[in-house]
């Protein structure tokens, strides 16, 4: 499958759209706190690239899923799955992320999010390096 100039185009201009409007929203925000723009850079590169991967599939261009897991078994099972948050967070790399996750069929859990790039796959890396440090992840779809 193919995609067409024009539709490359209008993805770049939504895009940019999308980077600009967040911009000059947050703009004088982000200079109360250097967390808040960090967290609000985030906010936009993440709008951006759902922007991109909602183009993509509109243009009928196969994209990669997100794949999903979530922390069955923290720490053989001594904490709260939210206690160990950063400690998952820090177990990944950087095309994942890890959030809590409430009101889930699992309680409140953990929740990992992403997708696999060059080698750093949720089921060759995440989850066994997870695993390294006593952390139990389970892939969901």
């Amino acid at each position: 499958m193919s995609i067409s100039q024009s539709e490359i185009e209008i993805i770049a201009h939504r895009v940019f759209q999308a980077g600009v409007t967040y911009a000059i929203r947050y703009r004088d925000r982000s200079l109360e706190s250097p967390f808040n723009a960090i967290a609000e850079e985030g906010k936009a590169l993440d709008h951006a690239i759902a922007t991109v991967r909602d183009e993509l599939v509109k243009a009928g261009v196969p994209v990669q899923r997100k794949r999903r897991a979530i922390v069955t078994s923290p720490s053989a099972g001594q904490h709260h799955p939210l206690a160990i948050l950063d400690t998952v967070r820090n177990y990944l790399p950087s095309n994942f992320t890890a959030c809590e996750s409430n009101g889930t069929i699992h309680g409140s859990v953990i929740l990992i999010e992403g997708y696999d790039r060059a080698g750093w796959t949720l089921d060759a890396y995440v989850i066994p390096r997870l695993a390294s440090g006593l952390i139990v992840a389970k892939e969901v779809e």
